[in-house]
């Protein structure tokens, strides 16, 4: 029995304009499907919010999510299956990064820039807008 090949795979993922809400959420999306088949991730990146160029399940936005990682090849229809199945996704494509070495990819990673505004976002609003109330009897005194 021949051992499968590993090969490194770029993927673009399409999230609706409210995952920013609740971004650790969508980086869960793609990450749990990931780790269950084996694959290394190389690099994840938030590339932008941008306006679709036509509605996609009634979205006119959209949060794009690149990644780049490494699987067997046996394990990508799978991935692919939890992809097409997912309702949290409007879209995904999964390409081979031949093209690309190892440096470029790692590169792109801002895996601890996601992480930062994931958590930045899921704070509640209160203890931003408890700070300024504070500082306002001293500025009276």
């Amino acid at each position: 029995m021949r051992t499968p090949k590993t090969a490194n795979y770029e993927a673009m993922f399409l999230f609706p304009q409210a995952a920013l809400a609740d971004l650790k959420s969508a980086v869960a999306q793609i990450k749990d499907p990931l780790a269950k088949a084996g694959a290394e991730i190389i690099a994840l990146k938030k590339w932008g919010d941008r306006p679709l160029t036509y509605p996609i399940k009634k979205q006119k936005r959209g949060v794009y999510i690149l990644c780049y990682f490494s699987v067997t090849t046996d394990k990508l229809a799978a991935m692919e299956r939890h992809f097409t199945l997912s309702e949290h996704l409007l879209r995904y494509l999964i390409t081979r990064a031949d093209h690309l070495s190892r440096e470029e990819m790692l590169n792109a990673d801002a895996q601890l820039d996601l992480t930062i505004e994931a958590n930045l976002k899921a704070q509640p609003i209160e203890t931003a807008t408890a700070a300024p109330a504070a500082a306002a009897p001293a500025e009276n005194a």
